[in-house]
């Protein structure tokens, strides 16, 4: 978690120090149109598609264990299955808090407006 506000704050700071010439709103919109360019490299980089993510964890798990399955366990097997567990649950977890923040948003756009979404809810 500390590396991640580090390095948050440093795409912040290398953004917005970076020089533009114009009028104040010229260059406050320039240094946001910037920062968002470099915000979604790193999120791309970073945490990438989410989805594509727990497949790729869950066939992973699934192929290890088909091994297990047909070959009997062993001690390399076991550590591997172990991992890619791992590797599974963190995948859920982003997932998960991927699916929060878009709730979040959601609720930020049509939340307590008298809206069918607010009914629903």
């Amino acid at each position: 978690m500390m590396y991640f506000l580090l390095f948050i704050s440093y795409v912040l700071a290398s953004s917005w120090n970076e020089p533009v010439i114009g009028c104040p709103m010229f260059i406050l919109t320039k240094k946001l149109q910037n920062l968002k360019a470099k915000l979604k490299v790193w999120n791309k980089q970073t945490f990438g598609n989410v989805h594509e993510y727990v497949k790729t964890a869950e066939s992973n798990l699934a192929h290890i264990q088909a091994q297990i399955y047909t070959t009997g366990p062993s001690d390399n097997l076991l550590d591997l299955e172990k991992n890619a567990q791992c590797d599974f649950n963190k995948a859920l977890e982003r997932q998960e808090c991927y699916w929060q923040e878009k709730e979040k948003t959601n609720w930020h756009v049509n939340g307590d407006r008298n809206t069918a979404y607010f009914h629903k809810l």
